[in-house]
């Protein structure tokens, strides 16, 4: 049974999945140092905000309200390894949004695109691998844990606090 809460992770999920998909496209087809279009400066922009959203709103939802309902009743082994992952996407994630932002102003030199390359694929490799532990263990597991009730609860703090 999908819940509320559920239901707007994984909608989350998605729209994460398919900015890093089109990241890894975005740094496969270019090898060398792109010039910055304004598509491209856009496309670099909305990046950059769905990263932010991800790990700071997606995170912050999931660690403040509802990893605490799964420690309550006893569910710490998923919170734990769950947060592990976030604090070493957190920082990766906030260097290519601020790299991508940055890009989107004024382009990339050599060196910013490189390091754009660089951390752009790492955080689509750890990135997509957490969501996919999330979509199976997670959402699985708010199922489980979560009365309807609760499950209300959370998903009206989400939308207040994630959009």
């Amino acid at each position: 049974m999908q819940t509320q809460t559920g239901a707007l992770l994984h909608q989350a999920h998605m729209t994460t999945i398919e900015a890093l998909q089109s990241l890894e496209e975005y740094l496969g087809a270019n090898r060398k140092t792109p010039a910055v279009d304004e598509l491209a400066g856009r496309r670099l922009k909305q990046l950059s905000a769905i990263l932010r959203s991800e790990v700071e709103s997606h995170f912050g939802f999931e660690e403040n309200h509802l990893f605490k309902v799964f420690i309550e009743q006893g569910e710490t082994g998923i919170v734990t390894m769950l947060t592990h992952e976030h604090r070493s996407i957190l920082p990766l994630a906030l260097q290519v949004a601020d790299l991508a932002a940055a890009a989107a102003q004024s382009g990339f030199t050599d060196a910013t695109w490189s390091e754009f390359k660089d951390a752009g694929a790492e955080l689509v490799e750890r990135e997509i691998f957490h969501i996919q532990k999330e979509e199976m263990g997670l959402l699985s597991a708010i199922s489980a844990l979560v009365d309807p009730e609760a499950d209300a609860e959370l998903a009206e703090v989400y939308r207040r606090e994630v959009g």
